[in-house]
């Protein structure tokens, strides 16, 4: 077989082309300390890579989202046990109200504690999430959920809706981040009032403000005992609904971790540079080329001329 000058040439500048072209991807990745750099260096891993950072990227959203509910039920379980303390404390001073050797002075005293109950409670129902945003409107966040109005009597309007905001925290799961205040703070009831929490202050308020006081004023009272205590058993149906998404947003951000963990895991298998291997690797090309440039330099001296002068 006749082998040409042209094609031993060829033969050896392709050979040191493709070491060169092989250094230069080690070099590649031990600089970048990665085995994938670019998609030729592994077309089906880089591939896996690509889809790996994208689900961490959706992943790590979802953990953000859960992070924000997280925020906003926390603010909606505080401002909440806030309330269905005070109720109690409510109960406790109307049924201490219904001592019959009481005078219309100290009644007089546990009406401005009601007063001053109603007030906080306001302040409870129009809690915000630290950013002006307020918890218990529905979908109207930018407008107090309550409005109180201390004439004489009292009254108090609802100016939310009936919406519940929600929030995606996995591919698959809404979760509700809010909590309507006329469910909250009102009864569910046919017929029910928006507002059932507030009218049972407001209508111990104006029995104990009832001058002369009536006779049949421990009559009057029970109904509004029971109407405080439904008030609190109604906030803790809403309460014990927020502790339930508290938890599942918790095991959801549990998750989150540990399908980030994996992620980076799977992207480090394919992705991990073994740098003992590469530098070794790239000490042998490097020789490799050397000899095959010398081999070349040598060959590329040689034609028939040379024999024929010898």
């Amino acid at each position: 077989m006749r082998i040409s000058s042209s094609t031993l040439y060829t033969s050896g500048v392709n050979n040191m082309s493709n070491l060169q072209a092989h250094l230069v991807q080690v070099n590649t990745q031990i600089d970048y300390q990665k085995r994938v750099v670019t998609p030729s260096d592994d077309p089906v891993a880089a591939a896996r890579i690509e889809l790996l950072n994208t689900s961490s990227g959706q992943n790590t959203q979802y953990k953000a989202n859960t992070q924000a509910v997280d925020s906003w039920l926390t603010y909606s379980d505080t401002a909440l046990k806030g309330a269905i303390d005070l109720l109690n404390s409510m109960k406790s001073q109307a049924i201490y109200a219904g001592d019959g050797a009481l005078s219309t002075a100290q009644l007089q005293a546990i009406q401005k504690t009601v007063q001053e109950g109603m007030t906080e409670l306001v302040g409870y129902a129009n809690a915000t999430d630290g950013i002006g945003n307020y918890l218990f409107g529905g979908n109207q966040i930018n407008t107090p959920p309550f409005t109180l109005n201390m004439s004489n009597p009292p009254t108090i309007t609802y100016n939310g809706d009936n919406g519940q905001r929600s929030v995606q925290v996995s591919s698959s799961r809404l979760m509700t981040i809010s909590d309507p205040g006329n469910t909250v703070f009102g009864s569910l009831a046919t017929g029910g009032s928006p507002t059932a929490a507030f009218d049972a202050l407001i209508n111990l308020n104006n029995l104990l403000g009832t001058t002369p006081k009536p006779a049949n004023f421990a009559a009057q009272l029970g109904p509004i005992i029971d109407q405080i205590g439904n008030a609190a058993q109604q906030m803790g149906v809403g309460l014990a609904s927020i502790g339930a998404r508290e938890q599942e947003n918790a095991n959801l951000q549990s998750m989150s971790d540990n399908l980030n963990l994996q992620y980076n895991t799977s992207v480090g298998d394919l992705q991990n540079l073994d740098m003992a291997q590469a530098i070794s690797e790239f000490t042998m090309t490097q020789t490799s080329l050397q000899y095959t440039q010398k081999t070349y330099a040598q060959v590329a001296q040689l034609s028939l001329f040379n024999y024929i002068s010898g």
